[in-house]
């Protein structure tokens, strides 16, 4: 009954979808087509290059290949932790489901399936193009490919089968809801620490033996299995079987990874009668505190006071603070991305640049790659802002303040961690690279400016496209709008290096000791241009942002 239910929607979604919806949905299918072919792309130049290499090309790709699926594994494992809190106790429908004349396991078994599926489409979807790429360089044929999809599907429920029973057993021995802001933390710390091992062990060893020790020391690198006893090697040798003609291997391993995922999930279904309900049951309580004075507690009316700013706009600061902080899913998404900055800015250090020009190059560059981490993290928090407010949209809408000011207040509080990772990324990779005076001013303005840019188009169209009726905040972010955003974005900041690029072509011709190529006009002419370009990112998406959350109250 409960897939019937799945099937019943899903019928119903389709056959009820517009033109528009139609359009819509076939641009993002075309979408990600593309990214797709472009991974297939990568991937095939990679491992070619790879192939290429005399004696160990094959050792290469193998052990390429077994650091994939390692990480693969590990990534779809945390994010299976991340997904059934959520889907297992946290789902709007549970409420209805827990009191249907439906048996635990049963509803168990819908849930837990919904999160195998959300937590692994993605990343297991990537690895297609990676092994497809891997069959053409080596001329395998279309039967390697299917035996990679006979592999995949209980490799992926392993991974998240395992996140899963981690998730049933923290939330039954601490039932409270303050186990969910635990794990929430702990997994954004997991993906931090992920993304940091793989980094700080330097793949690229791979294709440079001379920063290995000894010719030896590399080959036992190569030929030494990777993390031997994880349900990743046994896919890798699988697959390492089939292409060598070893039939009998690979349905061994085939049968080891299939039965140890129906066992892992047989295991779970059979601990879900006594622990699922315990576990449900206490992540629903809540924390009560009393306020005796709540005007107490606005300091942002002293802030508001002391830079000018309007009073009454106090208590929708204080608001959108406590909502913040309130949810451990935003705020320890903080540390995810404070961790991927350390492995970014430790990248541009190891970055093999001996030239005092080059470095001050790569320094304005990085203007390109900051602003796309800020318009990644303006999809995450920004963007979302005004759909946020939910259903409770309407409270805001009969207080004494204008659709302006309310959007006013939410790019306020966006832009000061947004200026706030602006000055990190900017003042530390020119201090890192040792960029010369006028790059790296230049590179902290227009990263400034950039921030502010993206927050105001961030809330801008959040405000065209709201999505007040929605659970979750990925939603948001997948829709429409998010696209349009993301898209908007990138054209900004590409807008932006190429306008600013005039001035600096002139300063490193000037460097290299020609002292006619600085043209004051072409100069003013960039510096207006990028005024106008600033002023346009601004303004229009605010504007119909504004215009469009007006009519929505109407």
């Amino acid at each position: 009954m409960l897939l019937e239910r799945r099937a019943r929607s899903l019928w119903n979604t389709l056959r009820k979808a517009t033109p528009y919806a139609a359009a819509r949905n076939g641009a993002f299918g075309l979408a990600g087509l593309g990214l797709l072919v472009g991974l297939y792309c990568g991937f095939y130049r990679l491992l070619a290059y790879l192939a290429g290499v005399p004696l160990i090309g094959s050792l290469l790709m193998w052990k390429l290949t077994a650091m994939l699926m390692l990480t693969t594994f590990t990534m779809v494992g945390i994010s299976s932790l991340l997904t059934s809190l959520t889907t297992l106790y946290y789902s709007f429908d549970l409420k209805f489901l827990m009191n249907a004349p439906l048996r635990l396991r049963a509803i168990f078994i819908d849930k837990s399936l919904e999160s195998i599926f959300f937590a692994s489409w993605m990343i297991g979807l990537v690895l297609i193009p990676y092994v497809m790429a891997l069959t053409a360089v080596n001329g395998w044929g279309a039967g390697f490919v299917g035996a990679f999809l006979i592999l995949l599907l209980p490799f992926l429920a392993l991974a998240a089968s395992v996140g899963i029973g981690f998730t049933l057993v923290l939330l039954y021995l601490f039932p409270s809801s303050r186990t969910r802001d635990v794990i929430w933390i702990l997994s954004s710390l997991s993906l931090t620490f992920l993304y940091g091992a793989i980094r700080f062990a330097e793949p690229e060893r791979l294709v440079r033996p001379d920063a290995l020790h000894a010719v030896t020391e590399y080959l036992h690198f190569l030929q030494t299995p990777t993390a031997e006893y994880f349900p990743s090697w046994w896919l890798t040798k699988a697959l390492r079987a089939w292409s060598a003609g070893h039939k009998a291997v690979f349905w061994q391993q085939a049968g080891l990874l299939a039965g140890a995922a129906a066992a892992v999930y047989a295991a779970l279904v059979a601990l879900a009668g006594k622990l699922y309900f315990a576990g449900y049951s206490g992540a629903q309580e809540g924390r009560l505190r009393r306020v005796s004075d709540p005007i107490a507690l606005l300091p942002e009316a002293g802030w508001a006071r002391a830079f000018g700013l309007a009073t009454e706009l106090a208590p929708l600061f204080w608001k959108e603070r406590k909502v913040f902080f309130r949810d451990v899913k935003h705020w320890s998404q903080i540390l995810l991305v404070l961790g991927l900055i350390f492995v970014y800015l430790f990248s541009i250090r190891r970055l093999p640049l001996d030239n005092a020009d080059l470095r001050s190059l790569v320094s304005f560059l990085n203007v390109g790659t900051a602003g796309f981490v800020i318009a990644a993290l303006g999809l995450r928090f920004t963007y979302p802002a005004i759909s946020l407010e939910g259903r409770s949209w309407w409270v805001l809408r009969s207080a004494p303040v204008s659709v302006g000011a309310i959007m006013r207040q939410k790019l306020l509080f966006s832009a000061v961690p947004m200026t706030a990772m602006a000055l990190l990324l900017g003042l530390a990779t020119n201090h890192i690279l040792d960029a010369d005076r006028f790059t790296a001013w230049v590179s902290v303005v227009s990263l400034l400016a950039i921030a502010w840019g993206l927050c105001s188009m961030g809330i801008g169209f959040g405000a065209l496209f709201p999505m007040f009726t929605v659970e979750n905040i990925h939603q948001i972010e997948s829709s429409l709008g998010g696209f349009v955003y993301m898209a908007s974005a990138l054209a900004y900041i590409g807008a932006t290096i190429m306008i600013l690029s005039w001035p600096m072509q002139m300063h490193f011709q000037v460097r290299f000791g020609n002292a006619q190529a600085w043209h004051p006009v072409v100069f003013w002419a960039a510096l207006a241009s990028w005024l106008a370009l600033n002023a346009a990112a601004y303004t229009i998406p605010w504007t119909l942002g504004r215009r469009s959350l007006e009519r929505h109250e109407s």
